[in-house]
């Protein structure tokens, strides 16, 4: 758990994880400087738990990202689950993801889904909506699967270390490591509720299909978010040697598409190579012809 200035939320989060009926845990918390009660409410349930830790080492100023990349880098485990200082984790979340990656010996990920969660009211709308796969259909994705819908195994957290040097987000570098170098596997199942407020570090998510196609027409965003563009970049660059010939072609041409001024050549490189957002057939083509390559 990555925490900062947390304490309006954090109590129902932790309560959450001792409700799991999956016992065998341990919590790994790193705190980014918070100037509120979030290391006292920390301390208080370390002394109720002896499951809970607290990695004190003076280090702050990381930002999300970076301080979940720390974190990473501190921990030993079988398997790992990243959990956001503001959602709640349903009871039976940490058994069942458990249960179903102990199927693969591989690097591996398995997600599951979440409900979105605002001012005590809880949303039918599920969180995650564009599911991917593979290469294919994760590179123009501009994200990852959230973090804290993920639980990833040893053999894929071995295999992306040491980090490549630029990261968008510890979620998209997970997403494309387990797409790329190993599986990613969605758990059709909701485990969790994804709050939202005006403090989330990733943004609050659109309800109603409205103002989602409203948002998709009108808000100027190109086809590929520069910081994600410069993170495939680099993750390309940091496991190419692990890469086969046919994910490294896929990157190539992605990295064609960003840099190519012609709307026909970026539809062209689309087609050939059959790219995809997750499941979603026809938004890359139809967001080609209406935006920008890259920011």
């Amino acid at each position: 758990m990555a925490t900062y200035n947390g304490e309006a939320y954090l109590k129902d989060q932790l309560e959450s994880l001792l409700r799991q009926t999956f016992a065998h845990w341990k919590l790994t918390i790193h705190d980014d400087g918070s100037s509120d009660n979030t290391l006292a409410i920390i301390r208080d349930y370390q002394q109720r738990d002896n499951r809970i830790h607290l990695l004190d080492d003076g280090v702050s100023g990381l930002g999300s990202a970076k301080n979940y990349l720390h974190l990473m880098q501190h921990v030993d485990g079988e398997y790992y689950m990243f959990c956001d200082q503001d959602d709640i984790w349903l009871e039976n979340k940490v058994a069942r993801m458990v249960d179903a990656i102990s199927r693969y010996s591989k690097p591996a990920a398995v997600y599951t889904n979440a409900y979105l969660y605002k001012d005590a009211d809880i949303t039918p709308q599920k969180s995650t909506t564009i599911h991917p796969s593979t290469v294919r259909n994760t590179l123009f994705f501009n994200s990852g699967i959230q973090g804290c819908a993920v639980i990833i195994n040893h053999q894929l957290l071995e295999m992306l270390r040491p980090f490549p040097d630029h990261v968008a987000m510890h979620d998209h570098l997970i997403t494309m490591g387990a797409v790329s170098l190993g599986t990613m596997t969605y758990l059709d199942e909701v485990h969790m509720l994804y709050r939202q407020h005006r403090l989330n570090v990733t943004g609050n998510q659109l309800n109603g299909y409205l103002r989602k196609a409203k948002s998709f027409l009108c808000d100027g965003k190109p086809v590929i978010d520069r910081a994600h563009y410069e993170a495939n970049e680099s993750f390309y660059q940091r496991y190419y040697d692990l890469l086969d010939e046919s994910t490294k072609e896929l990157f190539r041409a992605y990295f064609r598409y960003a840099n190519s001024r012609s709307v026909s050549e970026r539809l062209f490189i689309l087609l050939k190579n059959r790219f995809v957002l997750g499941d979603k057939k026809g938004i890359l083509l139809f967001k080609t012809v209406l935006r920008k390559p890259i920011n």
